[in-house]
């Protein structure tokens, strides 16, 4: 399992056409993404996290490469400050 999060910073007079970009683009995310959230940092409302889970890394580089990937950073970029772009693989304990 791989996972990817993007955080950035919001303003607060940008969060509705930030959060409205968000919601056309999550319903453009493949199906190869076994899940996805977004949340607000509780210390800072105005940060904002997305994480992705996905089943392989090849499916997480597919998406790095989509429109709808672009789109998100773009939102982020454009309205505010992406700062945060991570991606890995996921550890699973056998106990």
């Amino acid at each position: 399992m791989h996972y990817l999060r993007l955080s950035g910073l919001i303003p607060a007079n940008k969060q509705n056409e930030f959060e409205q970009t968000y919601r056309f683009a999550i319903v453009q995310i493949p199906r190869a993404c076994t899940g996805y959230n977004i949340s607000k940092d509780v210390l800072n409302q105005d940060v904002y996290h997305f994480t992705s889970y996905w089943e392989s890394s090849e499916s997480l580089h597919v998406f790095t490469h989509s429109s709808t990937f672009l789109m998100i950073i773009g939102a982020f970029n454009t309205l505010g400050k992406l700062y945060e772009n991570v991606s890995g693989e996921m550890s699973v304990s056998d106990n």
